[in-house]
């Protein structure tokens, strides 16, 4: 019986040692990095300029990109279904999505400051 137990606990020492760097790995991914306080004004503009010609903010209909209605009340995100969380809409904004149909989502990483994402981040939660 005390091999038994013995060998279960070095199973348990082995299994958090492999899965924790995972975790963590995941953790960090899923975090937002800071951005300042929005305004949700200043991020409509945002929006319109460099947004609305592929979706719409007031329908969840697909333009070229899904409808944004919502955006936030909802659980999981329109295409990645991924949860809906500032961390994972950023993530989206920020790299776009090559392979989105019809067309490819552009990355926007190196056209917004800190303080249009911030902006953007608050307008998209007034959907």
């Amino acid at each position: 019986m005390k091999k038994r137990s013995e060998r279960f606990w070095q199973g348990v020492v082995i299994a958090a040692a492999v899965l924790s760097p995972l975790f963590l790995v995941a953790a960090a991914q899923n975090k937002a990095p800071s951005l300042p306080q929005g305004n949700a004004k200043a991020g409509k503009a945002i929006f319109d300029q460099n947004c609305s010609l592929c979706h719409f903010p007031n329908q969840t209909t697909t333009k070229i990109g899904p409808g944004l209605k919502g955006l936030f009340k909802n659980k999981t995100l329109p295409v990645s279904h991924k949860p809906t969380t500032v961390a994972n809409v950023l993530h989206q904004v920020l790299n776009g999505n090559p392979s989105a149909k019809p067309m490819p989502m552009p990355a926007f990483k190196s056209k917004f400051s800190k303080k249009d994402l911030a902006n953007l981040i608050a307008y998209l939660k007034t959907l």
